[in-house]
């Protein structure tokens, strides 16, 4: 279970943000990862990388400063296929490609009809207005989003769970008091606040519906269920300014994670696109 939101700040004559990208991953605290970091096969490519067995080049989320573009994934609860492809590297060749979304998927359908449910969500960043797009393999449906601010997590994107709803509000007031280049540094550190929210969110039956066994844990946007060894790993922000600085900001859990006294590490890259 992961959750994404956006402000797409194109339009916003008060800010001086053209996007502002903002995300958890939530994952088993054993499953082993890489930080995010510029990948050895492509520097212009920063992202983290899933090191599970059998998922090694796949990632959760990239972003690519020569092709202007950020992918990232999330899990549809559902049914598991039998032999299923790895979800990951849909992400990872698409930051890779210099194909546009439309092109990129319609030549890896025959892939992704055999990958278990997830939600594709891409920002390509090459014109003054950041294009919003998801992708699900439920449906086969791409969808472009206009709103200023928008939220995605694990249900059908035209259907969000009650904390994205409650996220796109939270977000909201942030952008709108601190959309300034001066206030950054406060900008960041409440929207890590955001990400850290532990909120139930409930009732919310599609939620309980797709995971009935732990939907209260799940229905806030920061996830924490010591006992199951599962919750948020990361925290990833992405500012992008109307001059097309961006500043990527990464927290994750220090491995081994240590549930009684957990440890987060912080990275930090700047570039121009």
């Amino acid at each position: 279970m992961c959750i994404l939101f956006v402000y797409n700040g194109a339009n916003d004559i008060e800010s001086d943000f053209s996007l502002i990208l903002i995300s958890n991953r939530d994952e088993n605290y054993s499953r082993p990862a890489q930080c995010m970091a510029p990948w050895s096969e492509d520097p212009c490519v920063y992202g983290g990388r899933d090191l599970e067995t059998g998922c090694e080049k796949g990632t959760w989320l990239a972003i690519s400063s020569k092709y202007k573009k950020i992918g990232l994934l999330l899990n549809l609860p559902g049914v598991k296929k039998e032999n299923a492809k790895s979800r990951g590297t849909v992400v990872a060749d698409y930051v890779k490609s210099n194909l546009k979304l439309l092109d990129y998927i319609e030549s890896i359908k025959n892939y992704t009809n055999n990958c278990n449910e997830f939600i594709f969500v891409s920002v390509e960043l090459g014109n003054s207005l950041p294009e919003v797009k998801t992708y699900t393999n439920a449906t086969n449906e791409i969808n472009k989003w206009s709103d200023t601010y928008l939220g995605f997590s694990n249900s059908l994107p035209d259907k969000p769970l009650k904390k994205v709803q409650y996220g796109k509000k939270l977000l909201k007031n942030i952008c709108t008091k601190l959309n300034k280049l001066n206030t950054k540094t406060e900008l960041l550190n409440e929207l890590i606040s955001l990400l850290k929210n532990q909120k139930r969110n409930l009732p919310d039956l599609q939620l309980e519906e797709r995971r009935p066994n732990i939907y209260e844990e799940l229905s806030s946007i920061f996830v924490n269920i010591p006992k199951a060894r599962y919750g948020t790993r990361a925290h990833t922000i992405v500012l992008v300014t109307k001059s097309g600085q961006v500043d990527l900001v990464e927290l994750s859990l220090k491995s081994p994670i240590n549930i009684e006294n957990p440890e987060w590490e912080r990275n930090e890259f700047q570039f121009i696109i």
